[in-house]
């Protein structure tokens, strides 16, 4: 079956193709902290990624992009992660020591469904822009606000 690809749009280390309204992905992503000490490698771009509103998540600035563990490949070039448990104890945030992004958190031994979720504003803006983004309000009503 022959596919003609009608538009090429931007994406680290992979490329992504629009043909009619499906997204098509080819490659790896990977994403840095910005001294490049931390490297964080995913197969493919979530379908949205989420901007939290909770007390600390705003304060982050993250965007969310949610994984199993087994889909997200970690990896230090000269120190490891410090990480912060907030509240309930249920998520760890982890940081770079030597520039202090946050690059991702994981879930804690409290949480029965473990998830991995990753930083997507350590991807260039030029190809996060792709991505849609959900807004999701954790400081009251622990809700998608935009559905």
């Amino acid at each position: 079956m022959l596919v003609k690809i009608r538009m090429k749009i931007g994406l680290r280390n992979g490329v992504r193709f629009k043909f009619d309204n499906n997204i098509i992905e080819v490659g790896m992503i990977a994403l840095t902290c910005h001294c490049k000490n931390i490297s964080i490698t995913v197969k493919k771009s979530p379908e949205t990624v989420t901007q939290c509103n909770c007390s600390i998540c705003s304060r982050y600035d993250a965007l969310w992009g949610y994984y199993p563990p087994n889909q997200v490949a970690v990896v230090f070039d000269k120190q490891q992660s410090t990480t912060y448990r907030w509240g309930d104890g249920c998520i760890d945030f982890h940081h770079c020591p030597s520039c202090g992004c946050i690059t991702h958190y994981t879930t804690t031994e409290k949480v029965e469904h473990k998830k991995t979720a990753v930083n997507f504003r350590l991807m260039n803006e030029s190809e996060r822009q792709f991505i849609p983004v959900r807004k999701f309000d954790g400081k009251k009503n622990w809700e998608y606000i935009d559905d």
